[in-house]
């Protein structure tokens, strides 16, 4: 076996499995008289249960719920959070009524629900993280779903949960018996790329290929710094920058990450060695090598010297200024920074470049696929009623046929005013709408045949980018969409998961010590304060402060999900 699993993107969708084949066999699951209960209070005179039936007396649903940081309701509106279009349409299409078991503010939801899982006082249903899943299961807190998702989850939010393997729903099976319903993040809406001031490579008479080495990235480096690519006369452009947070388990604006990546270094996530063994990327040979060219790069000062301690608004505003020209990290990076570049100077150009590694491929650890997890409490008459409503926002979601639309004149109203404040996308949502956009501009796909909020986009990319620069913010999405996309879909690029992203009871006490002597160690290896064999000293300290027990948890919850 490699020493990573990795997985090209999904092209199109899989075909629908349902939850029985992948998890349970035989498994009734729940009470018989809760069934019994949803189905006839479902109206529906076929025996097959109906994943949209119209209860035919009201059913309350009981949920926590958070306050959305940002949201605007349309001009003149007078809908609030309990009574809007949202509710209203699960009112009238499922008898469905919608209670706030509690409101907290949007930055306190995981502490709130954290002190109800404590406190053994859930509401009837409730968005929950991984470890608070496993609590609330573990105590036989929760409402065996499996009978319910058999009978009434829709064929689309089964290709959903399919669509991400095997064992993505069986994080939430405990028994052999599923316990809730996760939400999901689609691959590639993080991929980590090296955006370039192209007018600055002509000054410096630099070619690239769309598809770059680590020698590339230097020799560009080396050229903005010295050769005045802003032609003013002065040495006061940037190289390489950087901010505090240099490396993360994705990817991150203005980190290195995608240099880490280069060397086939998958640092902060959890992977399998060639024996299988479950090992931490940061502890392994190719993250010494990254951290080696690294250093040579700040001694050579081609990386900000200041960089450690920097703040990402302050490479912002470097870039928009005009004092740097490479921006790394989020393929949507544009919309963060490059446009105030246009704005100050609408003259700069930029574009990206794929910084690959030297096996010609373009790694790109992807984020937690699972977001947060429905789940019932244990006793809880029609449970299904939840799966109903999810079934609802997964059309949504999806763009299924005849979806409904709301709240489609009102950019301002926040998606997470809905009862359900999770999304249930595909795997390839992401890199659909890229390879979506990529037909229409080759013909291959009619601009109607696009969907309604892809033929805006599509219509302003036909403007040109040229003319877009007029209008900064919408030069930038569409760079982002068009030509940001475009690179997505290269065969080159490789998906790169992480085995576990969960937290195991060793990593409640001894995580935090743990991270700040990994970020501490690579810094000072960095900027030369240690030699770079301190690496070997840091990955022994590692092991010895509890690295080797968590990864013995780790490596027993990855056995357990197979």
């Amino acid at each position: 076996m490699s020493r990573i699993q990795v997985n090209r993107a999904a092209k199109a969708f899989v075909p629908i499995v349902t939850l029985l084949a992948l998890t349970v066999s035989g498994c009734t699951g729940g009470s018989g008289g809760d069934s019994a209960v949803s189905q006839q209070q479902t109206g529906n005179t076929s025996e097959k249960p109906d994943p949209y039936g119209k209860y035919s007396q009201p059913v309350t649903v009981n949920l926590g719920y958070y306050t959305p940081a940002e949201n605007k309701w349309p001009e003149g509106s007078k809908d609030t959070l309990t009574d809007n279009r949202y509710t209203q349409l699960i009112e009238e299409k499922f008898n469905i009524k919608i209670n706030h078991a509690f409101e907290t503010p949007q930055s306190g939801y995981d502490q709130k629900v954290s002190l109800l899982v404590s406190s053994n006082d859930i509401p009837d249903f409730l968005f929950v993280s991984q470890s608070d899943f496993n609590l609330l299961v573990e105590s036989d807190m929760l409402e065996d779903l499996t009978k319910a998702y058999q009978d009434y989850a829709s064929p689309l939010l089964k290709q959903v949960m399919s669509g991400f393997g095997p064992d993505f729903i069986k994080k939430v099976t405990y028994k052999n018996k599923l316990y809730g319903i996760p939400s999901t993040a689609p691959a590639h809406d993080n991929d980590n790329i090296v955006w370039i001031r192209t007018d600055w490579l002509k000054q410096v008479g630099i070619n690239l290929p769309k598809v770059i080495s680590v020698d590339d990235l230097e020799k560009v480096a080396r050229a903005f710094i010295e050769q005045d690519p802003d032609k003013n006369g002065k040495k006061d452009t940037y190289g390489i920058q950087g901010t505090s947070t240099f490396v993360t388990g994705t990817t991150n604006y203005n980190s290195f990450d995608g240099v880490f990546t280069a060397f086939k270094s998958f640092p902060k996530i959890w992977l399998k060695d060639s024996s299988g063994k479950i090992v931490y990327g940061s502890t392994l040979p190719e993250t010494k090598q990254a951290l080696g060219k690294l250093r040579e790069w700040y001694a050579a000062g081609l990386i900000d010297k200041e960089f450690g301690t920097i703040k990402t608004d302050q490479v912002a505003k470097d870039i928009s200024a005009g004092k740097a020209g490479i921006s790394t990290g989020y393929t949507w990076a544009p919309a963060k920074s490059l446009a105030d570049s246009v704005k100050n100077d609408p003259k700069a150009e930029w574009d990206l470049f794929i910084l690959a590694a030297s096996d010609g491929k373009w790694y790109n650890r992807q984020p937690n696929p699972m977001g947060r997890i429905m789940v019932v409490k244990k006793g809880v008459k029609n449970p299904e009623a939840i799966i109903k409503m999810i079934n609802l926002f997964t059309d949504m979601d999806n763009m299924a046929p005849n979806y409904p639309k709301l709240y489609s004149e009102s950019p301002g109203t926040n998606w997470q005013i809905r009862p359900i404040q999770r999304t249930y996308r595909v795997k390839s949502t992401v890199y659909d709408r890229f390879q979506r956009f990529q037909d229409a501009v080759a013909g291959k796909l009619k601009r109607e045949e696009l969907p309604e909020s892809d033929i805006k986009l599509f219509d302003q990319y036909q403007k040109g980018m040229d003319a877009l620069k007029a209008s900064p913010s919408d030069w930038a999405y569409i760079l982002y969409q068009f030509n940001g996309g475009k690179s997505v879909l290269n065969p080159i690029n490789t998906e790169v998961y992480s085995e576990f992203y969960g937290i195991t009871k060793s990593m409640e006490m001894k995580w935090t010590n743990l991270a700040k002597l990994e970020d501490e160690s690579f810094l000072r290896i960095i900027v030369g304060d240690k030699p770079l064999d301190y690496f070997d000293t840091f990955v022994t300290e590692w092991k010895k402060q509890g690295g080797d027990d968590v990864t013995k948890e780790v490596q027993a919850e990855v056995d357990r999900t197979k």
